[in-house]
């Protein structure tokens, strides 16, 4: 595996979150029955523990300490490194810009987003052409985008806008086919007519791909959507995606090794995203990870900007969630074990980064289910049935401090600011969406094992 160049002395700093989650594993158990004995005045009686329910108590504990402290940590420090790597654009010339919206059913958002796309075209110094494609809809989202784009072109002249139309929903790869193969532009912006762009959104990644030499960019995607405001579902997504892309996704474009180019979000190189498009099967559920698969496949540099926005429409329903998932998860493992399983046995850090979702995500999904399965045996034979109870509180009350800084943290990653600190609040409730995903990602592995590789729709 090829060390980069820019590996100094200050990467070093990654060894901090494990040094810390190493003294935290030491010297937490001492602190701990310290809390207990003057804070809640209870002394434990000497007992002997069963070496089977020992071990496995310290299975937990080791699991959880490293995750919450050592792993969470390297992805913030890698983070932080990649956001100090912005780079001043030098360019003078802005070539064309496509923006290609695939929608199905989308009447209530599709106006919206063909609204956010001509304001951001106004504020790009290059031209910019909006095609939407209705993808055999059974509403009248057709009527409806071909009136926002009729309104934005007499409103901003300078923009050029169509609306095709699919006889039969055809699925998004065909709409993505049919937008790429009409666009004019040297840079395809793919778009989810349930997304908004910010204004100043399509400048900046522009801005970043070229400057940094990019095949590829995206960006941040906020959870929102018409009354979604004050839902807890919504909050929690909120959560969810600080982390796992201002923190996780930004991390993984140290290495230009970007795993996923959001449907909700993201720039491409014109003919780099039509020749996959064109040569390619797509064929999965994720169309979105597997077209940034083929990229990597192709040695194509894929990054993220962690300075720019899309918001977009999240599932404000717990079966709508469920459904969203179960695609995510299936799509993914069909993704990885069937289409790109070639990628799995490489020796490079897009590998690394494989590797490591199947140990800390689906194996830690299955962990998260045993830890849950065997509580209640735990409770049972544990020596001194309160001594457990109590070292549990102290724990999770440990837990929920770094949870909450991390999520700060996250939160800052995000938004620039903590004008959504009011999250935090919602930390407490956070493992409510884990349990969500550990679940999904537990069905995901029972269906793909039996031959579902995921659908769209019910």
């Amino acid at each position: 595996m090829k060390i980069p160049k820019r590996f100094r002395l200050d990467y070093l700093a990654f060894a901090i979150p494990l040094i810390l989650a190493f003294l935290s594993w030491l010297y937490f158990p001492a602190i701990a029955q310290w809390i207990i004995t003057n804070a809640f005045g209870y002394t434990a009686t000497e007992q002997v523990a069963n070496p089977a329910w020992y071990w496995i108590i310290r299975f937990f504990y080791s699991w959880y300490t490293l995750l919450a402290i050592g792993i969470a940590g390297i992805w913030i420090i890698a983070a932080t490194f990649a956001r100090k790597q912005r780079i001043e654009p030098k360019h003078t010339f802005y070539p064309m810009v496509s923006f290609v919206v695939p929608a199905y059913n989308q009447e209530k958002n599709v106006a919206r987003c063909a609204d956010s796309l001509f304001k951001c075209a106004e504020k790009y110094d290059g031209n910019c052409e909006i095609i939407i494609i209705d993808d055999g809809s059974k509403d009248y989202t057709y009527e409806v985008a071909w009136s926002a784009v009729e309104l934005g072109r007499r409103v901003k002249p300078r923009v050029r806008g169509k609306v095709v139309r699919h006889s039969a929903n055809l699925g998004k790869i065909e709409a993505l086919r049919t937008g790429v193969n009409r666009a004019l532009g040297g840079l395809v912006a793919i778009v989810d007519a349930d997304s908004e762009w910010s204004p100043d959104t399509l400048a900046k990644l522009v801005d970043y791909k070229i400057s940094d030499g990019k095949r590829a960019v995206t960006g941040y995607a906020h959870p929102n959507g018409e009354g979604s405001e004050g839902k807890m579902i919504v909050n929690l997504q909120r959560l969810e995606y600080s982390q796992g892309l201002s923190v996780g996704r930004c991390a993984q474009s140290l290495g230009n090794n970007v795993l996923v180019v959001s449907g909700a979000i993201g720039v491409y190189d014109a003919d780099l995203l039509r020749e996959i498009l064109t040569e390619q099967n797509i064929r999965s559920v994720t169309e979105d990870l597997e077209i940034t698969l083929e990229m990597h496949k192709k040695d194509a540099k894929v990054g993220y900007v962690s300075f720019v926005q899309s918001v977009t429409v999240v599932p404000m329903s717990l079966g709508a969630l469920w459904r969203q998932r179960l695609r995510w998860f299936t799509g993914w493992l069909n993704n990885t074990l069937g289409i790109h399983k070639d990628l799995m046995t490489k020796r490079s850090w897009l590998t690394a980064l494989l590797w490591y979702c199947y140990i800390f995500e689906y194996g830690g999904a299955f962990v998260d289910l045993a830890s849950v399965a065997t509580f209640p045996l735990l409770w049972w034979f544990a020596p001194d049935p309160v001594l457990f109870g109590l070292n549990l509180l102290v724990f999770l009350s440990y837990g929920l401090l770094i949870g909450i800084a991390g999520q700060a943290i996250a939160l800052k990653f995000a938004y620039g600011g903590y004008q959504y600190r009011a999250l935090l609040f919602y930390t407490p409730l956070y493992p409510l969406l884990r349990l969500v995903n550990v679940f999904a990602r537990s069905r995901s592995v029972l269906s793909y094992l039996t031959g579902n590789n995921g659908k769209w729709h019910n």
